[in-house]
């Protein structure tokens, strides 16, 4: 991968990235009010289950098929991909979020100049559709890609925990250092999944979900 792309995926995975990442706690702030995070080996033991349950299982093998369905033009492949994942968002809060930052990024991705992102603007759109086109245009590899796309997750979660448990910024890096090597495996075992092994069930995270879009507090959108 030349430097320019690596720029451009360094630039996908920032937290400045103008989506809103920042504003959702997939739950995450449930489940620390009601005491199942409430360290950080708990938060790292929360987010490493994640990692292996769910993204391993639906959000890295849907983002490598979206990536090569871009890359062959494949719009009803781009289209299917996109409709599964969000189907697979199990709440409202989860749907909601998943839909506005992918909707967020393909406008900013046409403010960007990348013409083909306007295809996308005429639907709900994961995040993973267009973080895979942006991909495909720069040139990243898929592989590299999806790495940086569950680094950005973990950094975000992490981010989140700190704030609400709260915990120190270096706890927060034993814990990404801690997520590192799972990142890996997520990606690796993404990579080698057939269509019909796709799909994940992470029911305390989903209650958590769900619980939190009517919780009487809270720092983070629902």
């Amino acid at each position: 991968m030349h430097d320019t792309a690596l720029l451009q995926l360094l630039r996908l995975c920032s937290p400045a990235l103008p989506i809103g990442s920042y504003a959702y706690s997939q739950g995450l702030e449930t489940a620390c009010e009601n005491n199942f995070v409430t360290d950080r080996q708990s938060l790292y033991h929360w987010l490493q289950g994640l990692l292996a349950n769910s993204l391993a299982y639906l959000d890295a093998p849907v983002f490598f098929r979206l990536y090569d369905a871009h890359r062959e033009n494949n719009k009803n492949q781009v289209a299917y991909w996109n409709q599964y994942i969000l189907a697979s968002r199990e709440t409202a809060e989860l749907f909601l979020e998943d839909s506005q930052m992918g909707n967020a990024l393909v406008r900013l991705l046409i403010n960007l100049g990348l013409g083909r992102a306007n295809a996308l603007s005429r639907q709900d759109c994961s995040l993973l559709t267009p973080f895979s086109l942006a991909c495909n245009h720069w040139q990243i590899d898929k592989t590299t890609a999806c790495y940086g796309l569950i680094w950005a997750w973990c950094e975000n979660q992490v981010g989140i925990g700190i704030k609400l448990i709260p915990l120190g910024q270096t706890s927060g890096q034993r814990i990404l250092s801690l997520l590192i090597e799972h990142i890996a495996s997520a990606v690796r075992h993404g990579l080698s999944l057939a269509d019909s092994d796709i799909g994940a069930c992470c029911p305390g995270a989903v209650l958590a979900s769900m619980q939190h879009e009517d919780q009487y507090t809270r720092l983070f959108r629902s």
